[in-house]
């Protein structure tokens, strides 16, 4: 799976290099910033399940994977930014925001299986999907926060009280539900999908007969 992720992540790169070659523009290049915070949650998750944890340092570590799993989501609502820049033809601005939405979705999809394994040493069947139920709607919290209110997963570290303050403000709102809700789910299904692939059996071609 790593393999795979490097080669997706090479060819991210080489759309943007060859992008900002052949038009010397820098219009895409918040990219690969967004990328980066988006591949953040993936290797803390991997750090988590691969360690022996404390129960306080479990959970510490689990707040900062979470702090950071919205940034998976975001690059979706960078989709807005496509529009005709010439010379460089829409189709490929479409290939490319595709490419890295794609990629930090994986990262954040695979993240979040990583740690649903890792919560499956401490609580029931029942516990487990709640946790990723909620985990879900939060980062689809996450991405309204930093697209809509323009926050960043570390202002929470710089600014904790004006954070916490927006935050409680916007609880009551109905379009930030509607937008978490649409977000949060979304990234439910395609967890499931994800997780359900990745445990689909390996038939021969006997059994497919």
């Amino acid at each position: 799976m790593k393999n795979k992720l490097l080669l997706l992540s090479l060819l991210c790169l080489a759309l943007e290099v060859g992008r900002m070659l052949y038009s010397g523009s820098l219009s895409y290049i918040f990219l690969l910033w967004n990328l980066f915070l988006a591949a953040i949650p993936y290797l803390v998750s991997l750090h988590i399940q691969r360690t022996q944890n404390s129960i306080p340092k479990l959970i510490g570590k689990s707040m900062l994977w979470l702090l950071f799993l919205p940034n998976a989501l975001y690059i979706i609502t960078d989709l807005k930014h496509l529009h005709e820049r010439p010379p460089i033809p829409e189709w490929f601005d479409c290939l490319l925001l595709f490419s890295y939405s794609t990629l930090a979705l994986f990262f954040g999809l695979l993240s979040l299986y990583n740690m649903h394994q890792v919560f499956k040493r401490y609580a029931s069947a029942f516990t487990q999907h709640t946790i990723v139920f909620c985990i879900s709607l939060l980062a689809g919290f996450g991405v309204y926060l930093g697209r809509e209110e323009r926050w960043n997963s570390w202002d929470l570290f710089t600014n904790p009280l004006d954070l916490i303050s927006e935050c409680l403000s916007l609880s009551t709102v109905p379009h930030v539900w509607a937008f978490s809700t649409c977000y949060g789910i979304a990234f439910l299904i395609m967890y499931y999908i994800i997780s359900s692939l990745i445990h689909y059996p390996h038939e021969t071609p006997n059994q497919l007969a």
